[in-house]
């Protein structure tokens, strides 16, 4: 992609996929968005990355039900500096499948995956992505808001 085509009319820089997921490997704590009884659900999960797929653990629940019928669903995570006005945001569109295999989970055991809520959560679950798109917001202007005496 060449450098003028990575922004988009707004001025935000477009992520190639490399980058989304440079950084979806650096973070920890995400997002998982689904649809459930026609209402659309946010759920925050610890995660990590699998080769191109995102794991986490769960406990029985809406997530565990829709990971039994290869629901589709969309992963985000994002960063923000309110200081310099800037951020990331990586989404991940997929579907969503509980890992079964016991050698599958024996693997998946080793990885950095914590959860901070109460319970068992021994289910694994698998964000087999679709496609990935991620985007950075820069800096403000420094002049934006400013009077014609720059104060």
């Amino acid at each position: 992609m060449a450098d003028a085509d990575r922004f988009d009319s707004q001025g935000i820089l477009r992520l190639d996929e490399d980058e989304c997921w440079q950084l979806l490997a650096q973070g920890w704590l995400g997002r998982v968005g689904v649809v459930h009884l026609d209402r659309p659900l946010v759920f925050p999960v610890g995660y990590a990355v699998d080769g191109r797929s995102i794991v986490f653990r769960t406990a029985p629940g809406t997530k565990l039900l829709l990971a039994g019928v290869d629901a589709p669903v969309v992963f985000e995570i994002d960063e923000a500096s309110k200081l310099f006005e800037s951020g990331t945001s990586v989404m991940v569109h997929g579907n969503l499948q509980e890992v079964v295999d016991p050698a599958e989970r024996e693997r998946l055991s080793w990885l950095p995956l914590r959860t901070w809520a109460p319970g068992d959560r021994d289910h694994y679950l698998r964000i087999a992505a679709h496609s990935v798109t991620g985007r950075r917001i820069g800096t403000a202007h420094a002049d934006e808001g400013l009077g014609a005496d720059g104060g």
